[in-house]
């Protein structure tokens, strides 16, 4: 009886040890996924940065060229 407590103890050691080898090993892979995380977030936001002053650069192309529209249809009504 007291071999089967400790054969049972001994495998319940060695699963623990094991939960916490995997344990350990999932900590460091959500650590390292919050890097990659973090480091997409500023990718993100810095792609987001560049597309909305392409969208004014844009906004005042077309704004020049409404301009340049209108400036050649009143030459045209001449």
């Amino acid at each position: 009886m007291a071999t089967e407590k400790s054969k049972r103890l001994k495998q319940l050691e060695i699963e623990n040890a094991r939960l916490m080898a995997a344990l350990e090993d999932a900590e460091y892979e959500c650590e390292r996924l919050e890097i990659i995380n973090s480091n997409l977030e500023r990718q993100l936001n810095e792609a987001n940065r560049e597309l909305e002053k392409n969208i004014e650069i844009l906004q005042g192309f077309k704004s020049d060229i409404e301009g340049l529209v209108s400036s050649i249809e009143k030459v045209n009504k001449q």
